[in-house]
């Protein structure tokens, strides 16, 4: 198997003399000044030497494969332009979308970039040089995008107007170590990183860019954090450490819980249900509680995944989760907690020497789109009919996908 492909599948990250696997890290996290279109080589062309065809992207999807970014109409199944001159075996980390979906960032493992998409002229129309190691990026303001780099532990600060890197935020008391950043609105010029390294959560201030406090979880030097979400109703944050969830009250930033299971933390678009994968099971929380109640547990059984909701017409809310054992991805009604039906979705590449496999995810436009790197494809979920409606091929090694659109994705359950 291709070493680029074993990248993508997988990140591990090394803290003193453990190795930490990270499961659901690459290509796709939680999920921004307008993207102005301007060219910044004044002569009309993208870098990379596409011509542009100007014909707009709302509605669609893109694909972020090796050698091609693939620009996808799901409506009709098929691909209807695509972003090439340049690419060759890139490995992808997050995407992320502007406010006004004007423009896409989007993370370049080597060389360690950030590239700039112009969505209406579908084309890459800047690139930018960050820290090594790049994975997740995250949008706190419209004029902001911020890009972690694990190899620094920090975050690079991308004016989305100029498109340059006007600061650089040390987050990781290593000065190394995978990171994410909490972000809601309801928390002002305060925001939360999370370090696979550091044994609770740096606080970040927003506005002066720098970490102003720590948060220590545990006097240890082998236990670091990952997942993160926050609920604005009860103004509590949840943070992944170890094999527990701890809880923070995010106005006194004292923990005020720690629960017993901890994995990927996915907030509903209403904000009221917190989905934890807690290893083969689901754990719905109701993030509307003070005391973290839980609604129940769904058992899945084949490593889920990529957890998206979907509000049916009838007021019903389900959730959809891909498989990372299997070609499927499962369908649950979140309210009567069950399994209400199975989709085949193509398979992924499983490295026989990782800990723990990702497949990435995401809704918008009534639609579950999930990318399957083994087969080439990106499936296409109609949620509301609960049916596979297409699967596209692109190539093997997809494994990103970005909707251009409201597409509430992203660990929250909002844009950011």
């Amino acid at each position: 198997m291709d070493a680029s492909i074993a990248r993508r599948r997988f990140v591990q990250v090394v803290a003193g003399s453990s190795t930490i696997a990270l499961a659901g890290c690459v290509g796709g996290d939680d999920d921004a000044d307008d993207g102005t279109g301007d060219d910044p080589n004044g002569d009309g062309d993208d870098p990379n030497g596409d011509e542009s065809s100007g014909e707009g992207s709302e509605g669609f999807i893109y694909a972020f494969a090796p050698n091609t970014i693939a620009i996808i109409d799901p409506a009709d199944g098929e691909i209807v332009d695509e972003i090439a001159d340049g690419l060759d075996d890139e490995g992808w980390g997050d995407p992320r979308i502007t406010a006004d979906y004007g423009e896409i960032y989007v993370t370049r493992e080597s060389p360690s970039q950030v590239l700039v998409i112009d969505t209406e002229r579908r084309e890459i129309v800047d690139e930018v040089d960050i820290g090594p190691d790049p994975t997740h990026m995250y949008h706190p303001n419209d004029d902001e995008m911020w890009a972690h780099s694990d190899g620094e532990g920090t975050f690079y600060v991308i004016d989305t107007d100029s498109h340059d890197v006007t600061e650089i935020v040390e987050s990781g008391l290593e000065n190394e170590g995978h990171g994410k950043l909490l972000y809601h609105e309801d928390l002002g010029s305060t925001g939360y990183a999370t370090n696979v390294n550091d044994p609770g959560v740096p606080v970040i201030d927003l506005e002066n860019y720098e970490r102003s406090e720590f948060i220590e979880f545990a006097d240890v030097d082998d236990q670091g954090t990952h997942y993160k979400a926050y609920s604005p109703e009860t103004e509590l944050a949840y943070f992944e450490f170890g094999d527990e969830t701890v809880v923070v009250d995010s106005e006194s930033y004292e923990i005020v819980d720690r629960l017993d299971f901890a994995g990927g933390m996915y907030l509903s678009p209403d904000e009221a249900v917190l989905g934890v994968l807690d290893g083969n099971s689901i754990r719905f929380l109701d993030a509307t509680s003070e005391e973290s109640e839980e609604h129940g547990v769904v058992d899945v059984d084949e490593g889920p995944d990529a957890l998206r909701y979907h509000e049916a017409e009838d007021g019903t809310l389900y959730a959809f989760t891909a498989h990372t054992q299997t070609d499927q991805a499962s369908i649950i009604d979140v309210e009567d907690l069950e399994i209400v039906e199975t989709v085949d979705i193509g398979d992924i590449e499983r490295p026989e020497d990782a800990h723990h496999l990702h497949r990435s995810g995401v809704a918008g436009g009534g639609y579950f789109i999930t990318p399957a790197d083994a087969d080439g494809i990106v499936a296409i979920v109609d949620m509301e009919a609960q049916e596979v409606v297409d699967h596209v091929e692109v190539e093997e090694g997809v494994d990103t996908v970005q909707f251009v659109g409201d597409s509430g994705g992203g660990y929250s359950g909002t844009l950011r």
